[in-house]
């Protein structure tokens, strides 16, 4: 492989010096082989393709919210309801567990006239018990609605009615 021949430079035999930083940026490559030889054209510069769609500007500021109440959330209450499974409300006391105390209490009864008592009344004054036999089913238990209260905390545990 052949190399370039020697240079001469000012007097001095040797290689050229290497082109400044200004000059190899401004006017392109330095050639000194010879006066026919062309520069190379300048560097053409492509732009990016534009879109047909602006680009947004960066320019929305978000603001603080406005001073205000502070949000708070409802408060929510949770009634949990316990099914006893079997439990038949009659009228007898009955073994059962009490929600309020949590405890496992037999009930105590109470009676109250209700619907049957009323209508057992209403037919006795049909037939002709008008002078205080009509009121007898107001005194007999067994005409009664009952309820089953807790012995403890007094809580309503289950109602029998009648019809």
């Amino acid at each position: 492989m052949a190399s370039a021949p020697p240079l001469e430079v000012s007097g001095a035999v040797g290689y050229a010096p290497p082109p400044s930083y200004e000059e190899t940026m401004n006017t392109g490559p330095v050639y000194t082989q010879g006066p026919n030889i062309a520069s190379p054209p300048p560097p053409v510069y492509c732009k990016a393709p534009q879109s047909p769609y602006p680009t947004p500007g960066y320019t929305q500021v978000y603001s603080p919210p406005p001073p205000g109440p502070p949000v708070t959330n409802p408060v929510v209450s949770v009634q949990t309801v316990y099914v006893q499974p079997g439990v038949v409300f009659g009228d007898r006391p009955v073994q059962v567990f009490c929600t309020r105390c949590t405890q496992s209490v037999l009930t105590h009864v109470e009676y109250s006239s209700g619907t049957m008592a009323w209508l057992a009344c209403a037919g006795l004054f049909i037939f002709g018990c008008i002078y205080g036999c009509c009121l007898i089913p107001f005194c007999v238990d067994s005409l009664k609605d009952v309820t089953h209260r807790c012995p403890n905390c007094t809580n309503v545990l289950g109602v029998y009615r009648r019809l």
